[in-house]
């Protein structure tokens, strides 16, 4: 994995928009044109570089999409309740024994895509 991917993905954890992610990339970029060093010499790790910025409150989009799979897990946990005490319905008719693994499943799913997400999405260009 390359610096710049390392350090985009531990600025988004950290709370760092997407604008400020690219200055951030772009003044690695810039110093390591001018001085012909590796970044990582010259700003150590990138876990270490981006604790240098302050952690801010922000979702990202991994944060989104693991949290729209929570919703949609807990709704299906709610239909499931409603369906065995209002209509006398068991839902393992329909889904086998164990009811609650496709509410898993789908936290699981969510929580993997939204950390991918993050990880792999590239960085916004501040050049515009």
């Amino acid at each position: 994995m390359s610096y710049v991917r390392k350090l985009t993905f531990n600025l988004r954890v950290r709370g760092l928009s997407e604008p400020e992610i690219a200055d951030v990339l772009d003044d690695v970029r810039a110093h390591g044109a001018a001085t012909g060093t590796a970044a990582e010499a010259t700003f150590g790790t990138a876990e270490e570089y981006a604790k240098q910025f302050a952690k801010k409150k922000r979702r990202t989009r991994g944060s989104i999409i693991t949290m729209v799979g929570l919703g949609i897990a807990l709704a299906y946990v709610l239909v499931v309740v409603l369906l065995m005490l209002l209509f006398r319905s068991d839902v393992r008719d329909f889904v086998g024994p164990v009811s609650l693994l496709p509410a898993t499943e789908v936290i699981l799913a969510c929580v993997l895509a939204g950390f991918l997400t993050d990880y792999f999405q590239p960085a916004q260009s501040s050049r515009g």
